[in-house]
């Protein structure tokens, strides 16, 4: 049976992690992670997702998209260990590397704060890195809590995130995507009231006039219709914006930094963290 990694088990297997040496990591955040707690060194392949940091992860092996990971991509790099996002699939495929002797580890990713720091805990004790990972929390909850005073009272502004999938197919981010979630976090209303990431045009962008935009920058041309986008509240008052897309949904060792700079964006940098 397919289950979440258990901190008890975890904390029984970490000797035998500090020593491994071949891991691929399945998940952006999960790679994020490894990096941040000194184990780069470690990693032999990732999938297309861990975009970042981009100086390490572009010189390894890709194995695949985390959502429908081919199982050659990842046998054919012979890992002793596979750290993989919860979210990540085909389950059959991740239930089936043991048999393999791989040894597998299936780490929370869900889009909660809370899960981002448990997220850290497993993949620290995995490795070693406990008080690395100590100090990595502590500095994320002192952030959100400074975030959260400081939003007290603050009106939410109306948001919309955009990304392209080529060819002109604009997407919104919905309420229940790792964005929407970051968005609510960080004192933004959600302008979608659907759920999931949707097709959207430049018209009914216009119609829901966000007060903020933010485009991924990882898709370059993002196809809107300039002329609409300049007459919507965002437009009018230059509340446009671009930001790393796996900052803004992929709930890592980071998310502290990006809740911080999505509420600079929707309060006109006038919080005392923002850059003036």
């Amino acid at each position: 049976m397919r289950k979440i990694i258990k901190l008890s088990l975890v904390l029984a297997l970490t000797a035998t992690y500090s020593y491994a040496s071949k891991i691929v990591s399945i998940g952006g955040s999960i790679t994020e992670t490894i990096v941040e707690l000194g184990h780069s060194d470690k990693l032999i392949g990732v999938d297309l997702s861990s975009a970042y940091p981009k100086d390490i992860t572009s010189k390894l092996p890709n194995v695949g998209y985390w959502l429908n990971l081919p199982q050659e991509g990842i046998l054919s790099l012979k890992p002793e260990v596979v750290i993989v996002s919860s979210q990540a699939g085909p389950k059959k495929l991740i239930d089936s590397l043991p048999k393999y002797g791989i040894k597998t580890y299936i780490i929370e990713d869900n889009p909660t704060i809370e899960s981002a720091k448990t997220k850290i805990k497993q993949i620290a004790e995995i490795l070693g890195e406990e008080k690395k990972a100590s100090e990595i929390i502590s500095r994320i909850e002192s952030n959100v809590s400074k975030m959260n005073k400081e939003l007290k009272d603050k009106k939410k502004p109306k948001v919309l995130f955009l990304f392209s999938r080529g060819e002109g197919t604009i997407m919104a981010a919905g309420s229940e995507t790792k964005a929407g979630y970051m968005i609510n976090i960080a004192g933004g209303e959600n302008v979608i009231d659907f759920k999931q990431y949707t097709q959207i045009s430049s018209e009914s962008i216009l119609k829901m006039n966000p007060d903020v935009i933010i485009t991924s920058n990882h898709t370059g041309e993002t196809g809107l219709d300039n002329s609409i986008v300049a007459s919507t509240n965002a437009g009018k008052n230059n509340q446009i914006y671009t930001m790393d897309m796996l900052l803004i949904s992929g709930f890592t060792v980071r998310v502290d930094s990006a809740l911080q700079e999505l509420s600079c964006m929707f309060n006109n940098n006038k919080l005392s963290y923002c850059s003036k």
